[in-house]
């Protein structure tokens, strides 16, 4: 088995050179040898390679790169177990990293040493040093560069807020309710909800609202009805959907409730990751003037820190790699200035070098992750027991499909789901 895993990789390794962008010797070791997750034929891709190809002319090196898209981890995982050449590799997410921490190299030391904190966004880098504590090392350890983030905000449609005669994104929740009446008394829709992102929109309300460490004690052990927050909360939902806050056949099977928002125009704003303008447009083919805000608070429960559930795709070097220095500076080319802006504005995302200009509909996104002070829990603690995940989707939904008269016959169904 050993002797076929091993004659398999090293055909991969063959395939995909043929398939790399960057450039290696026919004689002779490469300089570095790079894996990426770029899939061939996208805009990312191709920006990739230039950029790759500009590090290697200015430093006279020589790169062989291996493309796998979306087939990277499930080859990249037995690469490295197999202590195949690799100096530097992607990870998808902080959970990733977490799976292939021991082959990664701890770069602190080289991230204290340069200006990466003046172009990464703090919350990111603290992210990655909270896998470090994760997994025994303590505060203050990193083993990974961000090179594109994830997190969660509110989504809207600038030309809506405008007619609306909406001129400041809300911050509290007052003010967000504010901002619905607007929406509603202007003849729209405020939110879109669909039931794929149904849980985790309320899951954030959950943790910004309740308390993430208050929501999974009580999905371990029960009392939601005896939380007066939470049933606040609960009846909160249920009055939003009798305001008309909701998309009125929300939660919809994804995607009908966002599509709205290209489509018709009727529906305003909706909570989702990153990638919701650009899904959006891509399925209705609309263009839309997007802006973005953080989840509302309640100042009255937290300090007004800003927080999301956030994550990132990473560039790791690997513990073996015989010249982290060319590894580092690699990385670190990759994450920062024209290479990052030019591979992130390829696929319309987010540039992860704040000081980098952002595509115009991420400029507010850009000042929500940059003050970003709290990584939230994925669906603010509401997933935290896998195997109720299901039922508690089930209620969550439910609540905000309009099935439940009070806060309190609410909170007694997510109850029951515990019990």
């Amino acid at each position: 088995m050993k002797k076929y895993l091993a004659l398999l990789l090293s055909l991969l390794l063959l395939v995909s050179c043929f398939v790399g962008c960057g450039k290696t010797e026919e004689t002779g070791e490469p300089d570095l040898v790079v894996w990426t997750g770029y899939e061939e034929g996208t805009p990312s891709y191709d920006a990739a390679c230039e950029m790759i190809e500009k590090f290697e002319e200015s430093r006279g090196v020589e790169i062989e790169v291996m493309h796998y898209g979306r087939d990277l981890q499930t080859v990249l995982y037995a690469a490295l177990d197999a202590n195949e050449r690799i100096d530097v590799f992607p990870v998808g997410s902080t959970l990733q990293l977490h799976s292939q921490y021991d082959h990664t190299l701890d770069i602190t030391e080289y991230l204290e040493n340069s200006d990466m904190r003046e172009h990464s966004y703090p919350i990111l880098l603290q992210t990655i040093s909270d896998v470090s504590v994760q997994n025994g090392d303590g505060e203050g350890k990193y083993h990974a560069i961000p090179t594109l983030s994830s997190f969660g905000a509110y989504w809207y449609n600038k030309e809506a807020f405008e007619k609306a005669g909406i001129t400041e994104t809300p911050v509290t929740i007052e003010e967000f309710e504010a901002v619905c009446d607007k929406l509603v008394a202007a003849g729209y829709a405020p939110i879109a909800l669909d039931g794929a992102y149904a849980p985790t929109t309320f899951g954030i309300y959950c943790g910004r609202l309740v308390g993430e460490e208050a929501i999974g004690e009580m999905i371990e052990n029960g009392g939601f009805a005896e939380n007066e927050r939470f049933v606040d909360l609960c009846q909160r939902m249920i009055d939003w959907r009798a305001k008309g806050y909701f998309d009125p056949n929300a939660p919809a099977e994804f995607p009908a409730s966002q599509n709205k928002i290209g489509l018709t125009g009727e529906v305003v704003m909706v909570s989702c990751g990153l990638w919701l303008p650009g899904e959006v447009e891509e399925m209705t083919g609309a263009t839309i003037d997007w802006g973005s805000f953080a989840y509302p608070i309640d100042p009255d429960f937290e300090d007004g820190t800003t927080g999301a559930s956030v994550s990132c795709t990473c560039n790791c070097i690997n513990i073996n790699c015989a010249d982290p220095d060319l590894a580092w500076d690699y990385v670190t080319y990759m994450a920062t200035g024209e290479a990052n802006k030019a591979i992130t504005d390829a696929d319309v995302y987010l540039v992860d070098d704040m000081q980098m200009e952002p595509l115009p509909r991420f400029v507010e996104a850009q000042q929500i992750i940059a003050n970003m002070t709290e990584n939230i829990n994925y669906a603010g603690g509401l997933h935290n027991d896998p195997d109720i995940k299901t039922s508690i989707n089930e209620v969550a939904v439910n609540l905000m499909a309009g099935v439940y008269a009070t806060g309190e016959e609410a909170a007694a169904a997510f109850d029951a789901v515990v019990s």
